[in-house]
């Protein structure tokens, strides 16, 4: 269950980071009553608080120390300490009945400090609540200007408290270094893996607009510092099921790359095989998006994700580059988007689409003609040539689809996802290849299953608690482009063990094995790995 806090705190900050709000009491409280709920190394405490000075009677504080925040207030009444102790033991029973131990207990008190507003519902539910506790809802909060803004297509989900500033800012990231030993065709190596530091910055004005961005700043093989922007986007909170989402974004696609690619929320040291970097999951776009979730009966919850943007490009190699470009080599945009259904807090299937476009020239072999340059027989870039004449580049259609289901619970990490994406026959010339090629239809296909199991479900040691066991199996395969399978067509099985130091502090050990399935007999077709990783989420 911690772990599907963990993961959840990535999509929290992607899909509604104005969630981020917190209040700190500033007179003498005393706890009426105090609940600890526990599951994995997580640890939740729900207090009925009778503040000293009698106005409010009673609040709910929900607190969250390993996440580092403030206490939450959730609920207040000015005459009715029952009002506050229904609404207690309403989240007690929610957070059982998502895999927590609770019990009656205390937590240490929270320090750190964030803007304070006071997280309450709409204002149509806040008259419900304010009518269940026997006060008419003007008369609450009496003292206080109710200064709160209208979200552009209504709701008002947060009360500022008057007197703070209108702005307020928020750093998180992650970063990670990894140790490999690997044995490959006979031949072992170790080496000290590039270590990355990926800083997230977020930004937010009222209760209005949400500006985030992460960088990725690494060091290469050459020593070489490199600089990458994962995503920079603005969140325009419209509705309380609506978010409008403009700039460089984390592709919907999938689970995987929006919501488990940092290395202390995914379980093992890398991404399954062909769900990273030039694999079939789209990793980002350029474009607009609108997402949001809503509730279907009284338990189950659906979200939604479609977004348009740049879309696909082709690689050199003939492939597909599903990232974030500034630019679109092609009038045609991409659409794509997500739908989840979760019918228990802890279990959620999804399913996902990609339709666009990738041209077959690009702009540099458009704009020049290279006059009596001799074509190149020796690009490694290039893709081969068909001696045709008469061929002139086209575009062609990318389609996507996949679905994919999770299960997180207790102890338990269960998930899965299946990726297909197919690029149809097309012609292409770009920069250095020195005429036009025809490539057949491309098909990309990529699945995994993973399985994790935190021993804290069988023990309460302090030290063995800490441990989890990690399995998981995947593919990629790769149809109609012999030389880019043989690159990375693969079949791999993961077995690694964590140690969580603390909630956001991961050091594991992986033994991974590796079997290419698209090399020519005379080629090393297997590799070993072992790999050590220390990562931390902040």
């Amino acid at each position: 269950m911690r772990h599907n806090q963990n993961s959840n705190h990535r999509s929290q900050l992607l899909f509604g980071s104005s969630a981020i709000m917190f209040v700190m009491m500033t007179t003498t409280a005393a706890a009426q009553s105090s609940h600890v709920c526990s599951a994995w190394n997580v640890d939740r405490s729900i207090e009925v608080i009778a503040p000293a000075s009698g106005i409010p009677v009673c609040e709910v504080h929900y607190r969250k120390p390993d996440e580092n925040v403030p206490d939450q207030m959730l609920w207040r009444s000015s005459n009715s300490m029952a009002f506050c102790a229904d609404k207690a033991q309403s989240l007690i029973d929610k957070l059982t009945n998502a895999g927590f131990d609770c019990r009656e207990g205390a937590l240490a008190a929270t320090t750190a400090t964030l803007q304070p507003v006071t997280a309450i519902d709409t204002p149509t539910q806040v008259a419900m609540a304010n009518q269940d506790a026997g006060q008419a809802p003007a008369a609450q909060n009496q003292s206080a200007p109710d200064d709160r803004q209208p979200m552009p297509m209504g709701g008002v989900p947060y009360q500022r408290i008057p007197g703070w500033a209108d702005t307020s800012w928020h750093l998180a990231g992650y970063a990670d270094a990894t140790f490999i030993v690997s044995d490959f065709d006979g031949e072992t190596t170790a080496d000290f893996s590039a270590a990355r530091f990926n800083p997230a910055f977020h930004f937010q004005y009222k209760d209005l607009i949400l500006i985030e961005a992460e960088a990725e700043i690494s060091v290469d093989g050459d020593g070489e510092t490199e600089f990458e922007l994962e995503y920079a986007q603005a969140d325009i909170f419209l509705h309380d099921s609506a978010t409008l989402v403009l700039g460089q974004f984390l592709s919907p696609v999938g689970q995987f790359q929006e919501r488990l690619h940092p290395t202390w929320i995914n379980r093992l040291a890398d991404p399954p095989p062909g769900f990273g970097h030039d694999g079939v999951q789209p990793a980002s776009d350029t474009g607009a998006m609108l997402r949001g979730g809503f509730l279907i009966g009284d338990e189950m919850i659906a979200t939604y994700s479609v977004a348009i943007g740049n879309g696909p490009r082709l690689s050199h190699e003939g492939g597909v580059e599903f990232e974030a470009k500034g630019a679109d080599d092609n009038s045609n945009k991409a659409v794509s988007g997500r739908i989840g259904f979760l019918p228990l807090p802890y279990l959620e299937f999804g399913g996902s689409f990609l339709i666009g476009d990738v041209s077959g020239s690009s702009d540099a072999e458009e704009g020049d003609d290279h006059g009596d340059e001799e074509p190149d027989d020796h690009d490694d870039d290039a893709p081969l040539l068909d001696d045709l004449s008469g061929l002139m580049p086209t575009d062609a259609k990318v389609t996507l689809w996949g679905a994919d289901a999770a299960y997180t619970r207790g102890p338990w990490d269960i998930r899965g996802e299946y990726l297909n994406a197919t690029r149809d026959p097309m012609n292409t010339a770009f920069e250095g290849s020195g005429g036009v090629a025809a490539l057949p239809e491309l098909e990309l296909e990529a699945w995994y299953a993973q399985i994790a199991y935190s021993l804290s479900g069988l023990t309460d040691h302090k030290v063995i608690a800490r441990f989890e066991p990690v399995v998981r199996y995947g593919e990629f395969r790769i149809t109609g482009l012999e030389e880019l399978a043989e690159e990375a067509a693969e079949e791999r099985l993961d077995i690694g063990l964590n140690y969580w130091i603390a909630p956001s502090i991961v050091a594991r050990g992986v033994a991974q094995f590796r079997d290419f399935t698209a090399r020519h007999d005379d080629e090393p077709d297997s590799e070993t790995r072992f790999l050590l990783q220390l990562a931390y989420g902040f």
